[in-house]
């Protein structure tokens, strides 16, 4: 059966074919920053053997008709993804999903629709007195969050990408942040926290600018600042899937948009690179 393999590290995956079946006939495939990272050699979990299908989440139709969002079991991290046709797959990395959902959508919205939602909306909680700064709000991880915000309230948000740290100061200079959802670390976030209010709340999503982070001891302290972290990966499958859920009802009635960029799987070395690029999109790949 079809599938994409990548059968070298840093090299993006090809179509090829696989033996095997499964239960599950998989539609569509999001792309994320961890398959990149993984495919890449980088990520410090490690890699699959290879070749390998990469995919940590996908949709697709059961046999009985159900269509499901697909996650979990370390597929596409240590174990085979689900990029190829036909998946064998446990219940309990299954969610049953409306029929009607579009497979794409179905695919895209689990892994960076939950780590832009779960950090605003479970854990910042902002109110109509928060004053709240998105940082790699062009990332689609950022883009969520900052929507996420303004759904909820806060009086004022503010989105930035590495290109525009300036506007922070501009933006906060009189009051500064209460909260930050942070999906980039490193230098950005050390410098932010200098415009932060006191008792301001930072959750930190992603490293994208880097694993470590020259925060001051000044900021920190005499603001008393909060930071807590969040990872898809730490959650249970019952939070995931109520996340999940919330993620979708917001995107299917229009409060939330997630855009798609479509690739069928003949096209799959060109998503990855364009995935690989940062697109601000979800790069989504159809079986």
């Amino acid at each position: 059966m079809r599938a994409a393999l990548i059968r070298e590290l840093k090299a993006p995956p090809e179509p090829g074919e696989v033996e095997g079946d499964g239960t599950v006939s998989v539609e569509a495939v999001a792309l994320n920053p961890l398959d990149i990272a993984v495919g890449s050699g980088v990520f410090y979990g490690g890699h699959p053997p290879l070749p390998y299908p990469p995919g940590c989440e996908a949709a697709g139709r059961t046999e009985d008709g159900r269509l499901v969002y697909l996650f979990g079991d370390s597929r596409g991290i240590v174990a085979p993804g689900f990029l190829v046709e036909r998946v064998e797959a446990r219940d309990d990395l299954m969610l049953t999903l409306p029929a009607d959902v579009d497979p794409a959508l179905a695919a895209a919205v689990g892994i960076a629709g939950i780590a832009g939602w779960v950090p605003v909306a479970w854990k910042a909680k902002p109110t109509p007195d928060d004053r709240v700064l998105v940082l790699g709000a062009t990332g689609v991880v950022g883009r969520i969050a900052v929507q996420a915000a303004k759904l909820l309230g806060a009086a004022k948000v503010v989105g930035v990408g590495r290109s525009d740290l300036h506007r922070i100061a501009e933006e906060f200079a009189d009051e500064g942040f209460t909260v930050c959802i942070d999906p980039v670390w490193g230098e950005p976030l050390a410098n932010a926290l200098h415009h932060a209010a006191p008792h301001a709340r930072i959750v930190h999503v992603g490293q994208s600018a880097g694993p470590d982070s020259p925060l001051r001891s000044a900021d920190v302290r005499a603001k008393e600042l909060t930071i807590v972290g969040h990872s898809n990966f730490a959650m249970n499958k019952e939070e995931r899937d109520r996340a999940y859920l919330e993620v979708l009802d917001h995107v299917l009635v229009g409060r939330l948009e997630l855009r798609l960029e479509r690739y069928p799987l003949d096209r799959v070395a060109e998503a990855w690179e364009h995935q690989r690029s940062g697109p601000g999109a979800k790069v989504v790949v159809t079986i």
